[in-house]
């Protein structure tokens, strides 16, 4: 799948999910990612804990600290102060990524050399950029059984994965005049869908799923 997405240009994001699990070990495996998929991950959260100390996450961009009640499934996200034994280890975190960050963007770097303070929603845009361009890989963590950092996962996909008007327009051949085409991502385009599955019903007959792919909406 990775290398089917980095032959047809996909953006995308990594969940290093389970962190509640025996073995859970958040370094380790940013490392298999960059040496097993070849990919430049870049850490927007650090872990509060692994295994069964796993306890939220630390946002690096705001330098917030999450947590999640137990008792709640993780319906809750609960702002905290960056606990003592993962605040040196978060700030370390948080400067290493700073500056893989602002190398993607000149304005940025030149600011940042000036000493100027750079703000999240800054950093935030910075990256979603290099993201779509794909030069870099957000990397989240959580545990998805319990429902925590989903909510957060959510976020990370309107933040930094491409909406229709950031990909270009999608070209194929009319089956009717034999013609090559392109839908822009619009709703005035005609529609443009592709063909997934085809299942035959006792009562309906032949049925065609498809996705639409050549319209803003679907």
């Amino acid at each position: 799948v990775w290398r089917q997405a980095d032959e047809y240009n996909v953006p995308r994001i990594c969940f290093i999910n389970k962190m509640d699990r025996v073995g859970a070990d958040f370094n380790r495996t940013i490392g298999m990612i960059r040496s097993r998929l070849k990919a430049n991950p870049i850490a927007i959260q650090w872990p509060i804990g692994q295994e069964s100390d796993f306890e939220g996450i630390v946002d690096l961009l705001t330098m917030e600290a999450i947590v999640w009640e137990d008792d709640a499934l993780g319906a809750k996200p609960i702002s905290v102060p960056i606990p003592d034994h993962v605040r040196e280890d978060a700030e370390q975190a948080r400067q290493a990524i700073l500056d893989r960050i602002i190398e993607t963007d000149e304005e940025l770097m030149a600011r940042y050399l000036e000493d100027e303070e750079i703000s999240p929603e800054e950093l935030r845009a910075a990256l979603r950029q290099a993201t779509i361009r794909g030069e870099v890989t957000p990397v989240l963590c959580g545990t998805a059984l319990r429902n925590k950092g989903i909510q957060i996962l959510l976020d990370a996909v309107v933040h930094y994965l491409p909406s229709p008007s950031d990909v270009p327009p999608i070209e194929g051949t009319n089956p009717i005049t034999g013609d090559v085409e392109t839908r822009k991502p619009d709703d005035d385009e005609p529609l443009s869908a592709l063909v997934f599955k085809i299942v035959t019903d006792p009562y309906v007959g032949r049925l065609a799923y498809f996705r639409e792919i050549g319209r803003a909406h679907v």
